[in-house]
């Protein structure tokens, strides 16, 4: 499927889920959540099947820089986590539930501050090895 392809189907689910979302609301909120929920997860599982090529473009540009495969690891875990988060903030928030979003807002951050240890701890010893003279270039 292309691009365009596939901004037009998760266009049109998530317009018609919208829609459908604003009748039902009123009358059984509970099946709106459901529907909101269940819509976003179908879009999700669209754009997940297609987002192999993002994968391989990102290793590439990777490795052409340079950089270590733990470096590739990392990126791709905190785009999950940013991805997650937002999913989870904006179905709260649908919900009704902003103290819940912001929870998992702040859930997020926390994960990618965890996540990017391993990262502040090589340019740590990068810095201090260049401070002392030890880099080896190469």
């Amino acid at each position: 499927m292309n691009i365009a392809e596939l901004l037009v189907t998760a266009v049109g689910i998530l317009l018609c889920a919208a829609l459908l979302c604003v009748v039902l609301r009123n009358q059984r909120p509970e099946l709106a959540i459901c529907l909101g929920l269940a819509a976003g997860a179908l879009v999700l599982v669209l754009l997940l099947s297609e987002i192999a090529p993002l994968f391989s473009a990102v290793r590439n540009m990777m490795q052409s820089g340079g950089l270590s495969a733990e470096w590739l690891a990392v990126v791709l875990k905190a785009a999950g986590v940013c991805l997650l988060t937002q999913l989870v903030a904006d179905t709260c928030r649908d919900a009704g539930e902003t103290a819940l979003a912001g929870k998992a807002e702040l859930a997020g951050r926390v994960l990618l501050l965890l996540l990017a240890i391993p990262l502040y701890e090589q340019i740590l010893s990068l810095v201090t090895q260049l401070i002392s003279g030890r880099v080896v270039s190469g």
